[in-house]
């Protein structure tokens, strides 16, 4: 009788053995297809266009953003990611222009990309080839006094070489005499207008940072992006 009860135990348990085998081969298959997905490797750029406007003087920190893929992400021949598809992003920082002509900084990041069926998959990217950044990913525009002061010389530099094509343009004879005018003139101008310029940034604000809806930006993926194809 023993020997009946344990050859019935053990029939019973290999029966449970291999349902429980099955099972997790039928789970593992399923699970293999609900998780299938394309890669896009870390070092891909993609270029984006904004859909909201990024602004220091409307937005603040949690607020959100979107952008709008333009060009199909192809990878082993086949659409990982269509254009059209939208990638949306949060506002972490806003600094607001101050004197001394101290330009605004927007901090800000991308979060997640919605795919073709729907879902919403986590992104992790920096601006691409972006030339105006603080060197803790700041976005700003214009610079600070130091930027004020190099604009004001260029434009110092432009009034004094206007002041000298105009004597160049008085005529053959008159040339000779208009052209050393023109350059005092402009050079004495120009000191009045770089003096006078720079007094008025010690005290003015710098600029907004404003990214209006259609501004072109580049994004480079800094770890790998799967798309999930189911």
């Amino acid at each position: 009788m023993k020997k009946y009860i344990a050859c019935c135990l053990l029939m019973a348990g290999l029966v449970m053995g291999f349902s429980a085998q099955a099972f997790a081969a039928d789970t593992n298959k399923r699970m293999r297809g609900d998780v299938q997905a394309v890669r896009l490797p870390a070092g891909t750029t993609m270029k984006l266009e904004l859909l909201d406007e990024i602004s220091s003087r409307m937005l603040d920190m949690g607020d959100e953003f979107s952008a709008m893929l333009k060009e199909d992400k192809i990878v082993d021949g086949q659409i990982a990611l269509p254009a059209g598809s939208v990638v949306r992003g949060t506002i972490n920082k806003v600094t607001p222009s101050k004197r001394l002509s101290r330009c605004a900084v927007v901090y800000f990041s991308f979060d997640h990309v919605v795919t073709p069926n729907g879902k919403q998959v986590p992104i992790t990217a920096g601006l691409y080839g972006y030339s105006e950044l603080t060197l803790d990913g700041g976005v700003y525009s214009g610079g600070n006094y130091g930027y004020a002061i190099q604009q004001n010389w260029a434009n110092t530099k432009n009034i004094v070489s206007k002041a000298i094509d105009w004597g160049k343009g008085t005529g053959e004879n008159m040339q000779y005499l208009c052209v050393p005018v023109g350059a005092v003139g402009g050079s004495i101008g120009g000191i009045i207008y770089y003096v006078g310029a720079d007094i008025v940034d010690l005290f003015k604000k710098g600029n907004e940072l404003v990214l209006a809806p259609g501004t072109n930006i580049d994004i480079l993926l800094t770890q790998p992006l799967d798309i999930p194809l189911h």
